[in-house]
């Protein structure tokens, strides 16, 4: 592999030496203590993610009527009619008007039902998706009332699925980036890492079926780095083989984590040396994911002739007469696009993130990622693994994306949202990068510390783009006439709608300050830890 191990002389190791093979090659490094600053940021970011359920108006995010219409649906009873096939409820398509009556003031859905019988006439695409998400949000509605709820409530119970389902990301990127750069300093400051992505949060906070793309992509990449670098126990593969499984019902854009499963099986440590006994042991976890849930592609080309079939029916707009697609106006929008709904979009693409802003990250990390990879390259072919589902991703999203621009001359499918399942596998690139420039004691604090900074920053102010954007009428010398709007608007009492936000935003500060605390230079050469730990 790509990762160089350290040289042996006079055929012993140093202890150094010897942690640092057991850690890779053994799998099983000890006891790993998960620091408390990890629970606390674990526990501000299910709070931000609630935060983002109160603060997006209702239906006010990507999709999410469809996403409410099949939740609906389904907590009437298993019904999943074939993709293009589903339409919306009537009075799906008339809370428009409900939202903007105060909170306590809103219908239940039995009562919308009554008002505004029967289906609409616009299709509701999320057939075209596998559907546990919806079976479960479904019957968590059925479990609170059903029919009796107030419509509002019953779109937040999903809001706040999401918000739960939020909560083993901070953990993951935590032990991943612990894993992958053997550095504990370095994870501590990654678990930082997804506050500074304020459309992330949001994306977690709303009702959509990213929520449990993100939970099982970032399951399944942590796994993954976990095999990659020698941990080929059978529990492991297991569970690799498992998650994969079920990733496979969770959302199409899965699909890309295929080309990291099997190269971490075929080419990580501790892999047999023969390649008859190296094949099988690739194959047998893909066949425990076929039965664990990627069947569900199969059974896609079974029955409709393709992996992923559309939903919905596609623009019949053309180009004028002598006009076409321009590959430059294609790569503005898509820098444009993508990059900013990333960082923070709000809404239905409502409210951006100012956009030097989202250019200084993007460019940021871009630089740290590209230039520290290939500045040291014993773990260059560990990062082209890791990397794999981010470039399937981006190929995908360049296929489907050029063919209906060129096709109707409309820009679709640039989403941001689409890289959050390998938001896992972004950070652990970008820490990889990081430990590869930023190589002084000093600089490596710094860097850190300006982690944490920026973090911690880019979460609130998400936030206050959002209220601002929503609330104040996107004016912010007025943030203070948003206040009443936001109590009436919001579907939880006025007391929850404050405390909340507030708790994160306590929790965060003090998490926050336990990993600058963590990450202070060392006052004795004996305690001395650095920021990220050689690569070799």
């Amino acid at each position: 592999m790509g990762d160089s191990m350290p040289s042996v002389a006079g055929g012993h190791l140093d202890s150094t030496t010897q942690r640092r093979r057991t850690f890779y090659d053994s799998g099983t490094e000890g006891r790993v203590r998960t620091p408390i600053s990890v629970w606390v940021l674990t526990a501000a970011f299910v709070l931000l993610c609630a935060t983002w359920s109160i603060l997006t108006p209702q239906l006010l995010a990507p999709d999410e009527s469809a996403h409410f219409s099949s939740a609906l649906r389904m907590s009437q009873g298993f019904d999943w009619p074939d993709p293009g096939e589903a339409l919306r409820p009537e009075f799906v398509q008339q809370l428009g008007g409900e939202r903007a009556i105060p909170h306590d003031e809103r219908s239940t859905i039995g009562e919308l039902r009554e008002q505004f019988p029967g289906a609409s006439d616009t299709l509701d695409q999320m057939t075209q998706h596998p559907p546990p998400y919806y079976m479960i949000a479904g019957g968590l509605i059925a479990a609170l009332g059903g029919d009796d709820l107030r419509w509002d409530v019953a779109l937040l119970s999903m809001r706040l699925l999401g918000a739960i389902l939020a909560a083993p990301l901070i953990w993951l990127t935590w032990n991943t980036i612990r894993r992958f750069t053997r550095s504990e300093r370095m994870a501590t400051v990654a678990a930082m890492v997804p506050f500074a992505v304020p459309g992330l949060a949001q994306m977690l906070g709303v009702a959509n079926n990213d929520t449990p793309a993100i939970l099982m992509g970032s399951v399944v990449i942590w796994l993954a780095v976990r095999v990659l670098t020698g941990d080929r126990r059978l529990l492991t593969l297991i569970g690799l083989a498992a998650a994969f499984g079920l990733a496979g019902l969770a959302k199409g854009t899965l699909i890309s984590l295929a080309p990291l499963v099997v190269l971490v099986l075929f080419f990580g440590r501790g892999r047999p040396a023969q390649l008859g006994p190296r094949i099988w042991q690739t194959v047998w976890p893909l066949l425990i994911a076929f039965v664990f849930g990627q069947w569900w592609w199969l059974r896609n080309l079974a029955l409709f002739g393709t992996l992923q079939p559309y939903g919905y029916t596609l623009s019949d707009k053309q180009w004028p007469a002598g006009q076409g697609p321009s590959l430059p106006d294609y790569v503005e929008e898509v820098w444009r696009v993508t990059a900013t709904s990333f960082w923070g979009w709000f809404g239905r693409v409502n409210a951006p993130l100012p956009q030097i802003l989202v250019d200084v990250l993007t460019v940021t990390c871009l630089l740290v990622v590209l230039v520290g990879i290939f500045r040291r390259r014993e773990r260059i072919v560990d990062a082209l693994i890791v990397a794999s589902p981010i470039a399937v991703s981006l190929l995908l999203l360049f296929r489907v994306s050029w063919a209906t621009y060129a096709d109707t001359s409309e820009f679709r499918g640039l989403h941001g949202r689409y890289f959050y399942p390998v938001i896992v596998a972004l950070v652990a690139l970008g820490a990889l990068g990081a430990s590869n420039i930023v190589r002084e004691a000093a600089a490596r604090v710094a860097f850190g510390r300006a982690i944490v900074i920026v973090s911690t920053f880019m979460s609130f102010f998400g936030l206050a783009v959002a209220y601002v954007f929503f609330y104040a009428s996107d004016n912010w010398s007025a943030w203070r006439s948003g206040v009443r709007p936001l109590l009436d608007m919001a579907s939880t009492p006025p007391a929850v709608t404050l405390v909340v936000p507030a708790v994160y935003g306590v929790l965060l500060l003090v998490g926050a300050g336990m990993t600058w605390i963590a990450i202070r230079p060392a006052t004795t050469p004996e305690a001395s830890v650095p920021l990220v730990e050689a690569a070799t």
